[in-house]
């Protein structure tokens, strides 16, 4: 009982700490800052110049595609009409950021690179830091990023979506599938025992609920989530069938994204407070 009571601590305490906005390192060029970007389809890591009274654009010599055109560009000598081309990125990412379908303009930033002695690609731009809701600390030399709430209610579907194959796969007591629901590693705690590893869990639902005539029938309803980076916590009611008997319980899951599929990582299931919520009789 300690373990699991200070493991759900460990993993909760965890939660809190993933949720605060995310601190991102800053390189320097010369005394400039830089962050470290990345845009699928390019292999190497891109270097765009921090800075927070430009508009966002990209380096000409490192982008050769896209639209010719003019843009103004203002600085302390006054705004001036300059030769650009408007690229589309599909995706740039930050950290755990995502920034997707942008058109910005592509001038020769060389300059800025000849300057501080290093290759600048892009200006990350006070609108991008904006839509980040970024702060720049240049004392620590990092940039802090709130919670992207976009990004987070699309895992959050994408999650839920998948674990509704999961739960009809237990309703047919369909083992093979159900187990790529289960990570490899998987500690589930029960009112029944605790289970370490997936196939002590299989093991665990195989002769609880997959063996029963008919099969057990599950449903849940979710209460809450909390994205924590590439992970949700999430906390929801369940009610399984079984014949006459229906079993309710308060769980909570810890699922995190590996190779593009959710799987859980942690299942804490325990009896619900309220007295009318325990295992009853279908009907009744």
């Amino acid at each position: 009982m300690l373990l699991r009571t200070l493991c759900s601590f460990v993993l909760l305490f965890l939660v809190c700490v993933a949720a605060k906005a995310e601190d991102i390192p800053l390189g320097t060029c010369d005394r400039l800052p830089v962050a470290e970007v990345t845009i699928p389809g390019i292999q190497t890591k891109l270097r765009f110049l921090v800075d927070t009274a430009a508009t966002s654009m990209l380096n000409s010599k490192s982008f050769s595609h896209g639209e010719s055109g003019t843009i103004s560009v203002t600085s302390w000598r006054g705004t001036e009409e300059t030769k650009s081309r408007e690229v589309t990125i599909t995706e740039l990412i930050i950290g755990q950021h995502h920034l997707k379908d942008l058109r910005l303009p592509a001038v020769d930033l060389s300059p800025i690179g000849n300057a501080c002695g290093k290759r600048i690609d892009g200006i990350l731009g006070v609108d991008l830091l904006s839509k980040l809701g970024a702060t720049v600390n240049l004392r620590e030399h990092t940039a802090q990023f709130q919670p992207d709430n976009k990004s987070s209610a699309a895992a959050v579907a994408e999650l839920h979506k998948q674990f509704a194959s999961c739960e009809e796969a237990f309703n047919r007591a369909d083992e093979a599938t159900f187990a790529q629901c289960l990570d490899p590693e998987i500690v589930t705690f029960t009112v029944a025992g605790d289970f370490y590893g997936r196939e002590a869990t299989l093991d665990y639902y195989r002769k609880a609920y997959f063996q029963q005539d008919p099969p057990a029938q599950l449903s849940t309803v979710s209460r809450a989530h909390h994205l924590i980076g590439d992970a949700v916590w999430v906390e929801y009611d369940l009610k399984i069938v079984i014949g006459q008997k229906v079993i309710v319980a308060r769980g909570t899951a810890l699922c995190r994204k590996s190779n593009g599929v959710w799987q859980i990582v942690h299942l804490n299931h325990s009896s619900p407070p309220a007295p009318e919520l325990q295992a009853q009789t279908n009907g009744k």
